[in-house]
């Protein structure tokens, strides 16, 4: 592995490196870090207890595929009927045969070799929104990020658009959505136990519907009606019911993963700022306006897509949570029917077997000349099993491709100094507290050329 040079990756830190500080009350899971969940310092699997809560932790690679793949005896968190009010009859709240008929009507639209010139619609629609992103104060990154993404979502993967004022509110609502459905989650067991800001999270449920409901009536259909909107809608027997709640679930999880992901990614970039030239470099050289449609592509962008997975490997979801729907076993641990499940992601991408020196960011561990080569499959991004991400093929163009335009045209700094950053209690974590000013780049971008490999 290439690991030399002043800091992560050869790259200075920024002396304004906010600290990240994590829940005390869920600490053992939301800071992957922490001793407790280290692989190879606890059994296959670990009794635990946060509060009233009684969780298994599985430690073992080969168990935590077991249990992520095996829908028939563990049940996926979005599946639960505590949450079927927001899942409604959509495929993320299905389970078995109509949850894999409504991920197989989709999955031609959202395939990888439907999507190779979504590049240019990405980098295009980025530039567009960053207009809206104040230049001269301060900016809730957090926010701005969920707009921006809300915004790249709806334009680019379900073809559609909605009003700004709409956008502006989707992008706020984003966080009680979250943290919403995260408690009406974790305090199922316990339904009498109010779930905080309730009244917060059915405004916010409202702002989702309106904006899917914008969607669904501006949508803009491809030539062949083949893209994933004009699928749903064909598949709904003129019940727009079912094709809303689809659209519901692809424009949230979209919103939330790929939110996250851009929000920690800037983070990365105020505390490294050397890794900003590096990605410039590397977007000027491949996102002009001239480029042919096939050259906006993230294979073409190393240094980028190492850093999107560098950022995934220490801030991605840390992890997953199943409920046996019987009694069973998990390795030789006995697990009572209804008992939390939890798949430590997070663990696994800081296992010292696997990585050196785990808790540096470094984005050329990612990189092509590096030794050994590190597989991103081993990250885990967008799950397993049967509940792995359907959008997963559109995400991995979209992150890295919006990431760039970013960094071409703002130049990202910290703010104010010393802040510490907390990570949210929400189903994905935030950088909570993280403001930045996005200050417009000097000198500002040279003429788009022909694109360079």
């Amino acid at each position: 592995m290439i690991e030399e040079g002043g800091g992560p990756g050869g790259c200075p830190a920024s002396l304004e490196e906010p600290p990240v500080a994590h829940s005390r009350t869920l600490r053992f899971w939301l800071d992957p870090a922490n001793i407790a969940v280290r692989l190879g310092q606890a059994g296959p699997v670990t009794r635990t207890k946060a509060g009233p809560a009684v969780a298994f932790q599985v430690n073992d690679p080969s168990l935590i595929r077991k249990v992520g793949c095996g829908e028939d005896i563990f049940q996926a968190w979005s599946a639960d009927p505590c949450l079927r009010g927001f899942t409604g009859n959509g495929f993320s709240g299905s389970e078995g045969q109509p949850h894999r008929d409504r991920r197989a009507l989709m999955k031609p639209a959202l395939a990888a070799p439907r999507l190779t010139a979504l590049g240019p619609s990405v980098r295009d629609s980025t530039e567009g929104l960053l207009a809206g992103l104040p230049a001269d104060r301060p900016v809730d990154i957090p926010v701005e990020l969920s707009r921006i993404v809300a915004g790249l979502v709806i334009e680019t993967v379900l073809k559609s658009s909605i009003s700004p004022d709409t956008l502006a509110a989707l992008a706020r609502a984003r966080s009680v959505l979250s943290a919403g459905v995260f408690w009406t989650y974790a305090l199922s067991p316990w339904p009498w136990v109010p779930t905080p800001r309730g009244r917060a999270f059915r405004r916010a449920v409202g702002t989702l519907n309106e904006a899917v409901q914008e969607v669904y009536v501006r949508h803009r259909p491809d030539a062949d009606g083949n893209d994933v909107v004009s699928l749903l809608k064909r598949s709904s027997d003129n019940r727009p019911d079912a094709a809303l709640h689809d659209l519901r679930a692809l424009l949230f999880a979209g919103i939330e993963a790929t939110a996250s992901t851009l929000a920690w990614a800037c983070y990365e970039l105020g505390r490294h700022p050397g890794h900003q030239a590096s990605i410039r470099a590397e977007a000027d050289a491949v996102l002009g306006t001239d480029a042919p449609a096939d050259a906006v592509r993230p294979d073409l962008m190393p240094r980028t897509t190492g850093f999107v997975r560098e950022v995934t490997r220490l801030h991605g979801i840390p992890f997953l949570v199943r409920r046996p729907r019987h009694a069973t076993y998990v390795g030789e641990q006995p697990v009572p029917a209804g008992a939390l499940v939890t798949l430590p992601l997070g663990a696994l991408r800081r296992d010292p077997a696997r990585y050196a020196r785990p808790e540096e960011f470094n984005p050329l561990r990612w990189s092509p000349e590096a030794h050994p080569q590190l597989s991103p499959a081993a990250l885990l991004p967008y799950g397993l099993g049967p509940r792995y991400c359907p959008g997963a093929a559109a995400s991995e163009i979209l992150t890295p491709v919006a990431l760039a335009s970013l960094v071409r045209s703002r130049t990202l700094r910290t703010t104010p100094p010393g802040r510490t950053v907390r990570v949210s209690l929400e189903l994905t974590p935030m950088p909570k507290g993280l403001t930045m000013v996005a200050a417009p780049r000097e000198p500002h971008p040279p003429v788009p050329g022909p694109a360079q490999g």
